[in-house]
């Protein structure tokens, strides 16, 4: 292992993982954007990760691939093949600030990784994970974790070189300082062999560190309105849809309210006067915002409310009142933080280093829950906060430190007046700096109710709102949930209007979130029992619920699992090996293997062509019982 200069490493066993500890070799200030802390061959990381002959052997084969876990929630998330790369976006760069790590540029010949990576040939596993994200430990009583240092740390990036798999450490550390002795980053190396092995070594290495969320354990369903509405809401839709998604047996309404468990309404951008002005917009709200939390408390809904709160549009009120707030680059210009022609165009952020910033976001959200009564708060566009910039505030040079510092603060409130739960749901977020704040996270690109967006697809949009993106998300990330976050796979849709998804597609996705993640929320609220009815939302939701029941989930001490067996095409698999499957997000029909598919067995399965039950239709799933 070569070990920066600045540095030192030390190892230490824990809980059957080796973890390296890397501390400041002597003071310093990180002035380069990235610190690369260490490169280690193939043949160590399999000695510290306790890798044993037979699957080393198999990891330097050529059916290798590797996990890119993107820095944040838009970014790919998935396994990849040794031919296949992620793309830059091409013409807007806005949409690679949107997605693409702030400091790096992956070189061709690699593959970088953020937060957490594995190389997996079949069954086997080599994992590393950054446990910076965790509250750490004090060096000098390692073993013990009642111990601990409450320091953020810089987010870890893991870059995989293609050919010998000799994997470099490096932090996202610039503007930070170090005293000699201190801790930069804590990771760990360890094998397993299944997907479940795995999944429980990465449970292992976070256990007792994720914080809690304040309401039952189960993540709420929910409806969200921007799927059916987008921005065009006001009064009288929000009204309208809570009585609509309250008086028919829709998805929400029969697997959740019908059977007393947590569920959302929540109320999605276009309730603001402008992105940066957190004020009720007067024409489409003119009764405020609090009216309605109220309204859907009294329906038995958990009042929910999205909110940006780093970003600046041009054309708000902050932009031009309050422009010494903005984050700005070297040259003194407003750093671009994304674009979006909604917005504008180009939007900006806030820099959150700042004591003003922190304390107007913090009233911000003591409105939002003490004087509204929101209980539920969707946090969006998250990334904003580590970009690159000059900070202006107090001990806000690094990055890191100071979104830390205004995370832990504006999502300190865990209940309301009465005692009530408040939760968080991060999205758009930075996932390694996130992880000790948002117990619930977004974990993929928007979805959509079309299965691709072409155009943003051509541009190579990694981060672009698509069925199929999310989906490819979802289950690239199914292995976080439950271990690091309670993934929120974004949005499943039943309705027949207003959607080209098929019914295939809509299968997909609605089994895909149920079985690999932790939350269902919905944008369908139709107007009426008739107008629902008219468009099959009832009876494909109630076909959806049946077999939910079914199958089984996490209340009923089921589990699932995914790994990738083809391109766009996984394995789908339960803990207790009692049902298995296929989903299959490619364009071409996929051969099932008779000796472990039944297709009498079938619980879902569309097949490729009429009687032959043999092969899984593009864009669908396949569900057996064993």
């Amino acid at each position: 292992m070569k070990v920066d200069p600045r540095f030192s490493a030390s190892r230490d066993e824990f809980e059957g993982r080796t973890s390296l500890i890397f501390r400041a070799a002597r003071d310093f200030e990180a002035r380069e954007s990235v610190a690369a802390l260490a490169d280690i061959d193939f043949d160590e990381l399999c000695d510290l990760g306790g890798a044993g002959e037979a699957a080393r052997a198999a990891l330097r084969g050529k059916s290798r691939s590797i996990l890119s876990n993107g820095w944040q929630s838009w970014s790919f998330g998935g396994e990849l093949e040794l031919s296949e790369r992620v793309r830059r976006s091409l013409l807007i760069e806005g949409f690679n600030v949107q997605t693409s790590h702030p400091a790096l540029r992956e070189p061709r010949g690699s593959v970088d990784s953020h937060f957490l990576t594995w190389v997996r040939s079949g069954e086997d596993f080599l994992l590393a994970a950054s446990l910076n994200a965790r509250v750490m430990r004090d060096a000098n009583v390692a073993n013990d974790a009642s111990v601990i240092d409450d320091r953020a740390l810089p987010p870890v990036t893991f870059r995989w070189r293609r050919d010998d798999l000799s994997l470099a450490v490096m932090v996202y550390a610039e503007g930070a300082r170090f005293a000699a002795g201190e801790s930069v980053a804590e990771i760990a190396v360890f094998s397993a062999r299944g997907f479940f092995a795995a999944k429980d070594a990465i449970g292992a290495a976070f256990r007792d560190r994720r914080r809690p969320m304040s309401a039952p354990a189960q993540a709420p369903g929910g409806y969200g309105s921007w799927y059916r509405r987008y921005a065009a809401i006001d009064d009288a839709k929000i009204s309208g849809d809570l009585e609509a998604l309250t008086s028919t047996p829709n998805l929400i309404n029969s697997y959740y309210l019908a059977r007393g468990k947590p569920a959302v309404f929540q109320i999605d951008d276009g309730w603001e006067r402008a992105v940066g002005d957190w004020s009720p917009d007067p024409e489409k709200f003119p009764r405020g915002m609090a009216v309605h939390a109220r309204a859907i408390e009294a329906k038995g809904l958990i009042p929910g409310i999205w909110i940006a709160p780093f970003l600046v549009e041009r054309r708000s009120r902050a932009f031009a009142e309050r422009s010494g707030w903005l984050l700005r680059d070297g040259g003194g210009r407003p750093v671009v933080a994304g674009w979006n022609p909604a917005w504008g165009g180009s939007y900006y952020c806030l820099d959150i280093s700042l004591t003003e910033v922190e304390d107007y976001l913090a009233g911000v959200f003591d409105q939002l829950v003490g004087l509204w009564g929101f209980r539920y708060l969707k946090l969006d566009f998250l990334y904003a906060g580590l970009l690159r910039g000059e900070r202006a505030g107090h001990g806000g040079r690094a990055a890191y430190a100071a979104y830390d510092r205004i995370v832990r603060r504006i999502t300190s409130r865990r209940a309301d007046s009465l005692g009530r739960p408040v939760d968080y749901l991060g999205c758009g977020a930075p996932l390694e700096a996130s992880f000790r704040h948002f117990p619930l996270m977004r974990i993929g690109t928007d979805t959509k109710e079309d299965w691709d967006w072409p155009v943003l697809r051509a541009l190579r949009h990694q981060g672009r709102p698509s069925a199929y993106l999310s989906l490819t998300h979802t289950i690239g990330r199914t292995i976080m949930d439950g271990t690091v976050f309670a993934n929120d796979p974004d949005a499943v849709f039943c309705r027949g209007d207003r959607t080209s998804l098929t019914e295939s597609e809509k299968e997909l996705i609605a089994f895909s979130d149920f079985l690999l993640a932790s939350q269902l929320m919905t944008s369908d609220a139709s107007a009426s029992p008739a107008a629902a009815a008219e468009h099959g939302e009832i009876e494909f939701a109630q076909r959806l619920v049946g077999l939910f029941d079914r199958l089984g989930g996490r209340e009923r001490g089921r589990e699932f699992g995914a790994l990738r067996i083809g391109r766009d095409v996984y394995e789908i698999m339960s803990r207790d090996g009692a049902v298995r499957g296929v989903a299959n997000l490619s364009d071409r029909p996929w051969r099932l293997d008779a000796a472990r598919f039944d297709a009498a067995r079938a619980v879902v399965l569309r097949p490729a062509s009429s009687g032959d039950r043999a092969a899984v239709a593009p864009r669908s799933i396949a569900l057996f019982e064993v």
